[in-house]
């Protein structure tokens, strides 16, 4: 019997390998985030005195250098180490890298690769040369590996320099200030562990030649650039400071302006969840051109008014609201997104980075696994309410005129830009735009013009349970208002509210979204069909039933239905 290696991949199955990899990344930035988190791994791994990063970047010449002390490469392991998904990593749980692609890439981005490295092993020097060409090309060929063995005597660390092989890779747009931003917010040199008292004990030199050959160069600090590192601790507010305040003495809304007035507030903290501990810092500004000021102040720009400039695309660039994830003092460099609740106006002056140590992400860092993303948006939403509840109305306007005039403006320019109604079947002027208080409005107002001349309503939100507690025909019935089926869903997830409990639900309409989230959760929305010769059974101008096993179905009204038939 013959053993055959079935294993082995050929050259085209290598190939897709790495095209597979190169595809996954999307960002400007992925070929500086890998070499960093390589180089962090290695200093981390080393615990050198004080580590040192040195990297260049020449935008004429579309190269890219690094340099650090950290542990060095074993020169035995490197043919591994280059292969696809090959990688020296494994079992080091400090440690950020662990999927054996990120070095991948950056060769096969490369018309040009070169790795010199130093450890107990000797120092040696490992090239390759057009390995996109190689790539892009069909035929068999291999693609060489040159390794140079050089004198020892240099010092354990890592210099990686590479040539990209994208003439015009978009990366070379950026300017020096707006690089710096980049790494510090979207690589590892950008170490999150200094806001909770753990710095990375490292500093990197940044030496910049733009398209022109002009030099520019900097050394700071690895860490990441929060939003109010520029005020210098000058027109901020810790959100635990002022409630010490608060409970210091008898504090008047008056007094409470004066002290936050224009000022952006922001909070830090520990949470522990399903046996790992998440780290947060969250901050609140008064106005959404904030954002654009605190760019200003270190030199970039978030959102370019002027046409000309604004030709350029620079994502990544500047700050703005949101949520921004973290792993092990790393960034990621992905966003979650969160949608609006209540008081949605408010998201964008909200801004929060969480380090979760468990966090995974795929390959070319563009999403976080679903099953984490949950637990971090539903932090976020807690803290954002907190800011909401605590701080939001007393951080901006004219202390001696019109105490809400500082966001009114800026509400009611949103509101113009929503779609009209244009129904004479409603007061209302503008559709609702996921908010469910209008939703129940329409409701109470269609009831004033006797489309459901049934229904007597008792009390709203009686205990905070149900929306409406009402009698139709002498019976006892429990309406609930949402913009959308998605958000009784996750009162049902929640345990806030019972499916077997409510009669009826009041909606804006339903949406393809709602069937498919309806259908994973074992429910069916079925059409009720009204007929001259079948009088309708079910609830007043219901038009659906959602349906859950052998439960009594739950009525739903489409209020677009009645405000636009």
């Amino acid at each position: 019997m013959n053993a055959i290696d079935f294993l082995t991949p050929d050259t085209e199955q290598i190939r897709h390998q790495i095209r597979n990899i190169l595809d996954s990344y999307s960002h400007e930035w992925d070929v500086l985030a890998e070499l960093t988190q390589n180089s962090i791994d290695a200093i981390r791994q080393a615990d050198p005195e004080k580590g040192r990063l040195e990297l260049i970047v020449n935008a004429g010449n579309r190269e890219i250098a690094l340099s650090d002390n950290g542990v060095g490469v074993d020169s035995t392991q490197i043919q591994k180490l280059l292969r696809p998904f090959g990688t020296n990593k494994v079992g080091r749980n400090k440690q950020i890298g662990e999927k054996g692609v990120g070095l991948k890439f950056v060769i096969f981005s490369s018309s040009h690769f070169e790795l010199i490295s130093s450890d107990s092993t000797g120092t040696f020097a490992a090239i390759v040369d057009d390995a996109a060409a190689w790539l892009a090309s069909n035929g068999n060929e291999s693609l060489p590996l040159r390794l140079d063995s050089i004198p020892d005597g240099q010092a354990p660390g890592t210099t990686i320099k590479v040539q990209l092989s994208d003439s015009d890779h978009p990366l070379f747009n950026y300017s020096f200030e707006d690089l710096i931003f980049l790494l510090r917010t979207k690589t590892a040199v950008g170490d999150t562990g200094f806001i909770w008292d753990e710095p990375l004990n490292c500093d990197i030199r940044f030496t910049y030649f733009d398209k022109a050959g002009k030099r520019s160069s900097r050394t700071f600090d690895c860490r990441y650039l929060v939003p109010t590192e520029p005020l210098k601790d000058h027109g901020t507010e810790e959100l635990d400071t002022f409630q010490e305040w608060l409970l210091a003495g008898d504090r008047s809304d008056l007094e409470k302006r004066k002290r936050l007035l224009n000022k952006i507030v922001w909070t830090k903290g520990k949470r522990v969840q399903a046996g790992r501990e998440i780290r947060y810092w969250s901050c609140f500004v008064p106005k959404r051109d904030f954002w654009n000021k605190l760019s200003a102040a270190v030199n970039v720009q978030a959102d370019p008014d002027d046409e000309l400039e604004a030709q350029v695309e620079k994502p990544g660039v500047g700050f703005t609201g949101g949520l921004e994830t973290a792993t092990k003092g790393m960034p990621t460099g992905i966003p979650l997104e969160l949608k609006g609740r209540g008081e949605a106006g408010y998201l964008p002056n909200f801004y929060m980075l969480v380090d979760d140590p468990s966090l995974k992400f795929d390959i070319g860092r563009k999403s976080i696994h679903g099953r984490q993303q949950g637990s971090l948006k539903e932090l976020a939403y807690q803290n954002f309410r907190e800011y909401l509840n605590k701080v939001r109305k007393y951080l901006g306007g004219d202390i001696e005129t019109d105490t809400t005039a500082w966001d009114r403006d800026e509400i009611f320019s949103e509101i113009e830009q929503l779609p009209d109604f244009n129904s004479k079947e409603t007061r209302f002027v503008k559709r609702p735009n996921a908010q469910e208080a209008t939703i129940a409005a329409l409701f109470f107002e269609r009831i004033g013009k006797g489309d459901f001349v049934d229904i007597r309503p008792l009390v709203s939100g009686y205990k905070d349970r149900y929306d409406l507690y009402a009698l139709w025909k002498n019976r006892r019935v429990i309406l609930e208002f949402k913009y959308d089926l998605s958000g009784v869903f996750k009162d049902f997830s929640d345990e806030r509210k019972m499916f077997n409990e409510i009669n009826a639900l009041v909606l804006w309409e339903i949406t393809e979204s709602d069937r498919t989230l309806a259908a994973r959760r074992g429910m069916t929305i079925d059409p009720i069909q009204n007929s001259p010769l079948v009088p309708q059974t079910g609830f007043p101008n219901a038009s659906h039933r959602l349906s859950l096993g052998d439960a009594n179905p739950i009525f739903i009204v489409e209020m677009r239905k009645l405000i636009a038939p």
